[in-house]
């Protein structure tokens, strides 16, 4: 018997046969053809941080920001979710959200309570850093002009209150309308000039957040003007507790990792990173109701510490 042709009929076969089976194959031949049409057709999509969306909001003083704001899959705990506002947020937002996720998806194992909301304070830009703006809004007044050099734009500083203001009037209302957030459950994270930050928050209006990560912070900023602040801090008779502080700092943030420029040498010594938080932890240690903790890294400088700094922060903040 003749071998017949793939899909080939007999040309003994009834017209019924034949459209009963036509009736069969047009699906897979539809297919067929239709696929390299959908292959042309198929762009890869952006990636998207889960549960987060963009808000870009103007502050008071008419500098615009853009927020990021996670929302936690799940039912809240009993008083609402904690709320994580993290500044630099074009650099970590990511990582912020993916490591409150990942704790929280074992919670016990982890050590961590629940999930958090999380919000991020960043910019309009594709960048990690806005320089210019970060310069401002992460540095305690009363700031100065800086200009031009060496090919660096001219910028401005001592905005830190101008942005702690927008985060109380514009970014925890945002959050509280998006879920229920735990009042006394707030905390803030930053690095270096973030660090900065958290620590002159601390220091000048310690009840607007219960936990602070203050990350590899710039204490010689403004020849060391943050310390006078932990000094009326320290006097007062009436600071706000309870209140945690977490400091880290990285190994290499003052003296040569075997990858830096040796050239480096004479500002890291001028910044004195980790003697200065080192003392500024001893410091305040004492103090009853300021729960702190120090954390050395090891192998880690100054860029290389951000990311362990979120890990070690939202844990510290999520388990208590």
């Amino acid at each position: 018997m003749p071998i017949r042709p793939f899909l080939t009929l007999p040309l003994a076969e009834s017209s019924s046969a034949t459209l009963l089976r036509r009736r069969h194959l047009a699906p897979l031949l539809a297919g067929l053809s239709a696929f390299p049409a959908l292959a042309r057709s198929a762009e890869p999509a952006p990636l998207q941080v889960p549960g987060t969306t963009q808000h870009d909001l103007v502050a008071r003083g008419r500098q615009r920001f853009r927020v990021f704001l996670h929302i936690p899959a799940g039912e809240p705990p009993p008083g609402g979710w904690p709320m994580i506002t993290v500044l630099d947020a074009n650099a970590v937002m990511g990582m912020v959200v993916d490591v409150v996720r990942l704790l929280a998806f074992i919670p016990r194992e982890a050590g961590v309570r629940s999930a958090a909301v999380v919000a991020g304070i960043g910019y309009a830009t594709e960048g990690p850093y806005d320089l210019v703006r970060r310069s401002f809004d992460l540095t305690p007044p009363p700031g100065r002009d800086i200009p031009a050099e060496d090919g660096r734009p001219a910028a401005r500083t001592g905005g830190a209150d101008e942005l702690l203001d927008f985060i109380e009037t514009e970014v925890k209302p945002l959050a509280a309308r998006s879920a229920p957030i735990d009042p006394e459950r707030h905390a803030l994270l930053g690095h270096s000039f973030g660090g900065l930050c958290a620590l002159h928050a601390l220091f000048t209006r310690g009840a607007a957040f219960r936990d602070y990560v203050a990350g590899s912070p710039a204490i010689w900023w403004e020849d060391n003007a943050v310390l006078a602040s932990a000094e009326r801090f320290i006097a007062r008779a009436d600071r706000p507790a309870p209140r945690r502080l977490l400091i880290t700092v990285g190994e290499y943030e003052q003296s040569l990792a075997p990858w830096h420029d040796p050239a480096w040498q004479p500002r890291m010594q001028m910044m004195r990173m980790v003697e200065q938080a080192r003392a500024l932890a001893d410091r305040l240690r004492p103090l009853s109701g300021l729960e702190l903790r120090f954390d050395s890294l090891p192998g880690e400088g100054h860029m290389s510490a951000f990311p362990v700094a979120v890990q070690r922060g939202v844990r510290f903040i999520l388990a208590a």
